[in-house]
């Protein structure tokens, strides 16, 4: 089995992590709606410090990556949002997706999180079975509002 690792993204690794972003929409359907380019995640993540990202790497190559960002739960206090966790499809089944999931879920509790929340497509069946897997509960009774701005 390759062996891979998994380590906080740099600067240097956002022309990588665009194009796994730009690669997950495509898997999702809604390419056309991806807006962002390399300098405004530069700016984001340098700057605004608006993301922390991980990447998986195997043989020098960014095969997966992770972004996630605080927020806070009125009901629970301290969260963090896991926006995206994308593996490359020819390197799913080695143990990268969920190496990426735990280490984003331990980055969260080391800042004091007391959860991790993320969304997943209904139709994305083999996800649900592994978030599940993994012990997480899927709420299937909240509507996601979105207000352009």
């Amino acid at each position: 089995m390759n062996s891979f690792e998994i380590r906080p993204g740099t600067t240097a690794d956002i022309p990588a992590l665009l194009r796994l972003i730009k690669a997950l929409a495509e898997f999702e359907k809604a390419p056309h709606l991806v807006e962002n380019n390399e300098a405004m995640l530069r700016e984001d993540f340098e700057t605004h410090r608006s993301f922390e990202f991980l990447v998986a790497e195997l043989k020098g190559e960014i095969v997966g990556i992770s972004l996630y960002y605080p927020r806070y739960s009125t009901w629970q206090g301290r969260c963090y949002y896991l926006e995206d966790l994308y593996v490359e499809p020819e390197q799913r089944g080695k143990g990268i997706g969920l190496a990426l999931l735990r280490a984003t879920a331990a980055e969260a509790k080391k800042a004091g999180a007391n959860r991790l929340d993320w969304q997943v497509l209904d139709w994305n069946t083999l996800a649900v079975e592994f978030y599940e897997g993994e012990g997480a509960y899927v709420e299937k009774e909240w509507w996601n509002c979105k207000l352009e701005l």
